[in-house]
């Protein structure tokens, strides 16, 4: 069994999945704002403020797992694809060498 692995498609997702770690660090930075903001809804909703804040800090738990989570991808898919292109150029130097070594 063979497997062809491009290095730079693996490179390619880990920039894709670090993008929506951006994603989610801009919307986790934009509800701690929104939440500490009594005045963000109105005077007649400004209640909501305080009954949204327990909800954030859920939330927050939540994101900060996703970002970890997605941290381990990006850095597991960058040291694969570092991996596959030292497994790759090793492997060409050994058939290189031998093929130099052979019969004459």
């Amino acid at each position: 069994m063979t497997f062809q692995v491009d290095v730079e498609q693996l490179r390619a997702h880990a920039a894709n999945v670090a993008e929506i770690q951006a994603r989610f660090a801009a919307v986790k930075a934009a509800s701690a704002h929104i939440t500490q903001d009594g005045q963000a809804y109105g005077v007649l909703c400004e209640w909501i403020s305080g009954v949204l804040e327990g909800r954030h800090a859920e939330q927050d738990e939540l994101i900060a797992y996703q970002e970890e989570t997605l941290d381990i991808v990006v850095t597991t898919l960058l040291v694969g694809s570092d991996d596959y292109e030292t497994v790759d150029a090793d492997n060409a130097s050994l058939v290189r060498a031998a093929g130099e070594g052979g019969p004459s």
